[in-house]
């Protein structure tokens, strides 16, 4: 291969074209000139560059196709933003594990505090583990925050927290999955009069059911449903008087036992007092998707949390409207009702 000697200077790199000291190279210079050396020396160190480039611009090319890859797989797993519509999907339920960095709900199924945030969890598609706590797990919660109580959500790399009304503003503000899809808690005097003449007979029908329900997941041991009945009074048969919780507590455990199996064998009775109540909500429910005129709010998460356990009570006679409220919200919030346990 000829030598082609650098054109800014023609007394270096063995040109001699001055001092005739070039050699082999001599012959291709002389033939070509000056101007003819400049242009092969353009052609040959380009040529030479492009070489040098090719492994990297090869190399490169690699590096963008992987980046784009991984692009694309985290793309997909992503939790994505619902744009506050609650008809996104923030990850692919079943085809994949949650998304790392998923809040973890603790909680109890029966109750309405836990069914509260599992509904701004499930408005805002935000991917959750829900760990079950049994009815008599007290090293659980106070692990977690220093007390038995639920529900209680903990993030990862942050102190877990309890409170349903801490826990729903924390999932309905993260902007991670789109605004805030809840509007504020409305007046509704004619729903909360509604709902008073509804609670005795749902607790006297209910709390029996939830300790002899095996599906509810509290409630899976003798145990935990024996300090269920311990904590959760229900009314003096014969007088019908409701004990505080520290009252109740400290009565014969055969007393509380008589009294439970009272409203369980009373269920026809209550049924139909209850029964007899639910026509009233017909005019109270503005839509399937929201209870209030002014579309989804907290009087939403209020309402179908307290009438959820409506449908553990087999016989219960629900108005259409309600009906109709009741599996809508369900499907929205992805939390399931009782029918399939109803007794």
């Amino acid at each position: 291969q000829a030598h082609i000697p650098c054109p800014s200077s023609c007394r270096s790199d063995g040109c001699g074209e001055l001092d005739g000291s070039s050699g082999a190279a001599r012959p291709l210079m002389v033939l070509m000139g000056c101007q003819g050396r400049e242009e092969a020396w353009r052609q040959n160190i380009g040529a030479r560059r492009c070489s040098e480039r090719r492994p990297m611009v090869a190399a490169f090319r690699l590096l963008v196709a992987a980046a784009a890859t991984l692009f694309a797989s985290w793309s997909a797993y992503r939790p994505r933003p619902s744009g506050g519509n609650c008809s996104g999907t923030a990850f692919t339920p079943g085809l994949q594990n949650l998304p790392e960095g998923s809040p973890k709900l603790y909680g109890y199924d029966h109750s309405h505090y836990t069914v509260r945030c599992r509904m701004a969890l499930g408005l805002k598609n935000m991917p959750y583990r829900m760990i079950w706590v049994a009815e008599d797990d007290e090293e659980t919660p106070m692990k977690l925050v220093g007390k038995k109580t639920t529900p209680i959500i903990e993030f990862p790399g942050e102190a877990a927290f309890a409170e349903s009304s801490l826990i729903i503003a924390r999932v309905d503000g993260d902007q991670a999955f789109g605004p805030p899809v809840l509007k504020p808690k409305t007046e509704r005097p004619e729903v909360d009069a509604w709902i008073k003449k509804l609670s005795v007979p749902m607790r006297n029908l209910g709390r029996p059911r939830y300790i002899r329900s095996a599906m509810l997941p509290e409630f899976r041991s003798r145990s935990a449903r024996g300090r269920f009945v311990v904590t959760h009074p229900l009314p003096d048969p014969k007088s019908g008087e409701s004990l505080s919780k520290a009252d109740w507590g400290a009565l014969p455990k055969e007393y509380r036992d008589q009294v439970y199996e009272h409203y369980w064998a009373d269920s026809e009775a209550q049924l139909a007092a209850l029964n007899d109540a639910l026509p009233g909500v017909e005019g109270l429910i503005a839509s399937d998707r929201h209870v209030s005129a002014q579309g989804l709010s907290w009087d939403d998460i209020l309402f179908y949390s307290r009438l959820r356990g409506l449908t553990l009570i087999k016989g219960v006679e629900l108005p259409p409207s309600l009906q109709g409220y009741l599996e809508t919200m369900s499907d929205m919030t992805d939390v399931p009702l009782l029918t399939q346990m109803a007794m």
